[in-house]
């Protein structure tokens, strides 16, 4: 029988990390950091732009109904999961598992596209995207049970 090969996505709402697991060897394949994205980090100095609208109200270019944080982690995530889109499409994976802290998780969630959720076998909301690869496997011991 063939030992299953498993993609990890490790992911904060400012790095994320991909992992392959196999037959309980972790081995880190790529990483990347919110600041690797220009218009992911985006500093506001003033009040955020305005755009055109009717007289007497208010339009802006980014949404008003959420923060900041929220807006880049949604950015952030388009990224992550075009890099998990990726490395998946590469081939060599049977399935897919993501660990991300809970607000990150609820957008990945959200926001995978129907063909690679089908793949995922497990989610954990917890962000573990700074345990160095050889503590990985107490993580996942829980996942990866026969």
């Amino acid at each position: 029988m063939k030992t299953p090969r498993t993609l990890i996505l490790l992911a904060s709402d400012k790095l994320c990390r991909l992992i392959a697991a196999e037959a309980g060897r972790f081995t880190e394949i790529a990483s990347h950091s919110a600041a690797d994205f220009p218009d992911v980090d985006v500093e506001f100095t003033s009040p955020p732009p305005r755009g055109q609208s009717p007289a007497g109200t208010a339009s802006f270019t980014i949404d008003p109904r959420q923060s900041e944080a929220e807006q880049e982690r949604g950015r952030f995530a388009a990224h992550v999961i075009a890099a998990l889109e990726s490395q998946w499409a590469k081939g060599g994976h049977d399935r897919i598992v993501i660990a991300a802290g809970p607000k990150m998780l609820g957008v990945l969630r959200d926001r995978l596209p129907k063909a690679l959720a089908a793949q995922v076998m497990a989610d954990m909301d917890k962000d573990l995207v700074k345990i160095p690869v050889h503590e990985m496997s107490p993580h996942f011991a829980e996942v990866f049970a026969p």
